[in-house]
């Protein structure tokens, strides 16, 4: 059915559509979650530009993010390994880097793919139920995001978005591009009481700007 059936509009008219209210999907209680539902990657952790490539235009916080080369930052700041986020004890704003990017190892045809890290404590999980992970991404540039829970090495990932996105947000300096929402179902028999972990891994290293924005991220437990 096109649109113009559900809501007639013609040249020069005005409609009033009245209230429109969304709401955002969600099958279940929330167990834990990252970042803030604004379609932005601003709240997440925005390193300080190499002194060299300092811009006094960008000083500002609200503008930080548009400070060159601060893809190569990761690098730096995660040398000896990738993100690790703890539910309860670390703080996205500053744990949780504003691009999920490529280890640059200083040979541009031989940069590293990464995988981020999200550890929580169940202390019951309904084996007969469905839990469900919102991830809303805030860009994607040809990038494919898998998804492994408890297993990083598993052959199969319990969920991947193919490759996607042509936004370049990280490469022109936004904090956004085309926004993406995914509802993953996972089984409840593939968690464990006690210490869980998410293994975000992006798979794509043909070129430096290979990468995805986070928008927010929720676990959600069965619906009661």
């Amino acid at each position: 059915m096109t649109l113009s059936k559900v809501v007639p509009f013609y040249a020069g008219n005005k409609v009033n559509l009245g209230t429109l209210i969304y709401d955002p999907p969600r099958n279940g209680p929330t167990l834990w979650e990252i970042g803030i539902p604004d379609r932005t990657a601003a709240e997440f952790f925005i390193p300080e530009p190499d002194p060299t490539f300092v811009n006094p235009l960008c000083l500002d916080a609200a503008d930080k993010f548009r400070q060159y080369g601060l893809w190569d930052r990761y690098s730096d700041i995660y040398r000896h390994g990738d993100v690790v986020y703890t539910v309860g004890v670390s703080d996205y704003s500053r744990d949780w880097f504003f691009a999920h990017v490529l280890r640059n190892t200083g040979n541009i045809t031989d940069l590293s793919t990464t995988t981020w890290q999200i550890k929580y404590n169940l202390q019951d999980v309904n084996e007969k139920g469905n839990y469900t992970l919102q991830l809303a991404l805030a860009a994607a540039s040809y990038a494919e995001l898998q998804i492994r829970l408890n297993n990083p090495d598993a052959i199969q990932p319990c969920f991947t978005t193919t490759r996607i996105g042509y936004d370049n947000a990280v490469a022109r300096h936004g904090i956004h591009g085309l926004y993406r929402l995914y509802s993953i179902n996972i089984p409840g028999n593939r968690f464990i009481r006690g210490n869980n972990t998410i293994f975000l891994t992006q798979t794509r290293s043909h070129a430096l700007f290979d990468a995805v924005m986070y928008d927010y991220i929720r676990l959600e437990a069965p619906a009661v």
